[in-house]
């Protein structure tokens, strides 16, 4: 990054590239396994495959695991 950011401008960018990425990774994942086992069909495949409701699916598992390491390292 060229810019200096401010915490507010930085957490903005994160949380875009956050979208960014989980849109990216529905892309080449979609119909495989999804990482949120309540929308699971009987094949074990996503039940509503779609780029962006899946990029929420991976977006959500991502945030949630963050979490989740940080609590764990306080």
């Amino acid at each position: 990054m060229t810019k200096q950011l401010t915490p507010a401008e930085e957490l903005r960018v994160l949380d875009k590239a956050v979208d960014a990425l989980a849109y990216k990774l529905a892309g080449l994942s979609l119909l495989l396994d999804c990482p949120d086992p309540s929308k699971f069909d009987p094949d074990g495949k996503c039940a509503i495959p779609c780029p962006t409701l899946c990029a929420g699916c991976y977006r959500e598992w991502a945030v949630n695991r963050a979490m989740k390491e940080m609590e764990v390292s306080k």
